[in-house]
Parts: C-alpha cells; structure tokens; sequence
C-alpha cells in the first residue's frame, strides 16, 4: 500500500512528466479537474480503513516512509519468429511469448526539502527485465526470463546549503541520471523502449551523485559512479563522470530543456569485443507541455568510443534522435507514439553497423487508478538484414512487433 503520496519519483530520471495537467487543490477536485495521466504507483491513494489508517501506517507517514510496488507483464508476437530476437525491441524481447517484466516492492523514506534530512531507497524486483539487466556480480538465478536484482538501494540526505533549495545526495546503487525513458514500467509512456535507450544509456549503477537546486528553474547533476551496469566493481580501470542540467525556460514550468554529459572507460555497454579505452556520450532532451492534454518531447544523443579494437583500435561513434508525443484523450485514455532514428556508424553498440528506425504507436487505458493497460505496435527497419529470431540464418531488413501490457500498481 502506498503511503505519503505526494511527491513526485527519483529526481535521476526525467519520465516522470507524463501527466501534464494538475489540478490546485488536490484534496478536492471534480471528475473534469482530475490529472489526466497514468498515476504513480507513490500515489495510489487506498480508501481509508483500519488498513490504510492504523499505528503503524501513521507512524510511516509522520517519519516520510512509504512502501508500494508493481506488477507489469505482457504478450509479444513479433513477425521476426518465436523465442528470443536478433535485435530486440526492449524489453519485450522475445516473439509469440508472455513474459512476467517485473514484480517490484520499493521501500523508501523520502527527503524533507526544507531541513537538514535523510533518507533511503530500496528497489527490489524480478521478472525478465531484472534478467535484461542483470548488475556484475549480482545475484540470485539469471537465465532469459526470470531474475532478481535491486534496481535502487541507495541512501541520501538533503543540506540546505548554498542555495534557496539546497542540495540532495545519494549513495549507493541508483538510476544513471540519463535518459527521458526508463526500464521502470510505471515511469515510461508504453511497452517496448526506444533503442537510444538500450543501446547508449541503459540505466542504473552505484555511484555518488549530487542534484544542486540552483534556482526554482535550474538543477545541475554532478558525481562519479562505478560506470556500466556495476554493483561492487568498477567497469573499467576507474571511475565515470557525469554532469547535467535541468532548466524550465518559462515560470510556468511547461517547457524543459535538458543536457547531459557522461565519460568514463565504460559508461554505457558495448557490444561483444567493442570496448575501447574511453567512452564520453552527449545527451540533450526538450520536453514541452503544449497544454494540459499534450505532451511532445525530443531527445538527441551522440556517443563515441575511443581505441575499440573491433574497430581497427579507431574510435567508434553513434548518435541518433527520436521524437515522442503523449496525448491525454480523457482521464481513462492516452494516445503515446515514438518515432526514431539510430545509426550505429562501427557496430559498437547493436553490433552491426547501420542505420536503425522504429515507429510506435499504442493507447494507454486506465480503468482504474491502479491498472495501465498498454498494447502497443512497433515497426522496426534497419539499412541490412539484421531482423530473426536468434540464430536463425533467414534475416530481413524489417520487423513487426504488436504487444500488450498490463500493469497493476499497489
């Protein structure tokens, strides 16, 4: 059950804006007036009874502590074959198969924005995206579809230093601050991810990293982690380095632009034999609020490598950009829809150098607060033949994936 609901998720990450119109007073608003948008499973609010209002729930929120969680599986068929996929759509990645994506339980007590304070997260789950993603030296069963990690399991505090509002830090495992999309199911518009996800970002590490509250409109990021993917070790000979900035360009706070810098010997995953000396990656996403109904966000990203040795020891390099639009059609239904393009220049990242595309279009129903009902088509397109199943020696240039999803949030 979900206690103190009223802020908003990990700061690290930059999906969270996906319902765009809030109402002024959310203890009492008409059915017109309620956020459109999926809600967060922080904010599911339970009717009030003995289970949701008793010593123990009351203590939880007078000490900002909440516990709440999700469950989120699909069905994909894809027009590639059956079992795991050449090239995957993430993370729904094998054809004519269900898939249990995540059971995830977070426990987490929350910053005091206003004070010197602490605070904790831990983020456990499992499924076939905990195996996807599964940490060096992780542990638990790791076959294709069932594994466990901790995604999150990070302290922080807050200082009320040197700015108006401060600075929050963590330290610990936690989301690579990169990134409009995340593997996270309640915290992305649709299904399947785009490729400049999975294949140039891709998601947690451990690490230390600061958020500056520069001004009500500009927050900076800076710290090191231990780089791709990693729990205890570092990836790499040292350290990666990443720095970025938030800024809403209006008071109103419907527009924002966002850049991101992240270097190091291994900051994103490479493909087999392709890592080189040092990789440094470029970021930037512009996020706009046209209204309380539509929500359009671009994202650009460029990357190179450095000494790959399956690259003749030259530097490898990709860069690609895609373009999202989230329509609020009315409080039970969005219209979510992606468009991309990636060019993988070496082959550093898919494998297979080339141009790669996708479009993807899908609804998401919400009959209630707690359900995300997401069924999704995905064409993929590539300048080679790179599309089958795994193994399989009849590739095409093209590929068609059509998903449902379904997600229940406590």
């Amino acid at each position: 059950m979900a206690v103190l609901t009223n802020e908003m998720p990990d700061p690290g990450s930059s999906a969270a804006p996906a319902a765009s119109g809030t109402p002024l007073n959310n203890e009492v608003m008409t059915q017109s007036e309620r956020a459109l948008g999926p809600t967060l499973p922080e904010d599911i609010k339970l009717p009030d009874s003995f289970i949701t209002n008793n010593a123990l729930t009351n203590w939880g929120k007078a000490n900002r502590l909440r516990l709440f969680g999700w469950v989120d599986g699909g069905y994909t068929w894809s027009s590639a074959g059956s079992g795991l996929l050449n090239i995957e759509p993430r993370v729904n990645r094998f054809g004519d198969a269900f898939l249990l994506n995540q059971a995830t339980f977070v426990l987490e007590r929350t910053l005091n924005e206003e004070a010197w304070s602490w605070g904790f997260r831990s983020e456990f789950y499992m499924g076939a995206d905990a195996s996807l993603l599964h940490p060096t030296n992780g542990f638990g069963p790791n076959n294709e579809r069932f594994s466990t990690d901790f995604r999150q399991a990070y302290f922080s505090f807050h200082a009320p230093i040197l700015t108006a509002g401060g600075i929050d830090f963590k330290l610990g495992r936690q989301y690579v601050p990169m990134g409009y999309e995340t593997t996270m199911a309640p915290y992305r518009p649709m299904y399947s991810i785009a490729d400049a996800w999975m294949y140039s970002q891709n998601g947690a590490t451990t690490g230390a990293i600061a958020t500056i509250h520069v001004t009500p409109q500009l927050d900076v990021v800076t710290g090191a982690t231990l780089c791709v993917n990693a729990l205890f070790d570092f990836r790499g000979r040292g350290p990666c380095y990443i720095a970025r900035g938030l800024y809403w360009l209006n008071s109103k706070k419907r527009t924002k632009l966002v850049a991101t810098f992240y270097t190091g010997p291994q900051p994103i995953a490479a493909a087999k034999g392709h890592i080189g000396k040092w990789q440094s990656e470029v970021e930037v996403q512009l996020i706009h609020n046209v209204n309380r109904r539509l929500t359009l966000v671009s994202e650009t990203n460029a990357g190179w490598d450095t000494r790959d040795p399956a690259n003749h020891h030259q530097t490898s390099k990709w860069y690609g950009t895609y373009g999202m639009g989230i329509f609020h059609v009315h409080r039970l239904l969005d219209l979510n829809s992606r468009v991309e393009w990636f060019k993988d220049a070496d082959g550093s990242r898919i494998g297979t150098r080339g141009n790669y595309g996708e479009i993807t279009v899908g609804p998401n129903f919400m009959p209630a607060r707690l359900i995300n009902f997401r069924p999704e088509v995905r064409w993929d397109v590539a300048s080679h033949p790179v599309f089958g199943s795994s193994g399989s020696a009849n590739l095409k240039s093209h590929q068609w994936t059509a998903a449902v999803e379904m997600l229940i949030k406590f």
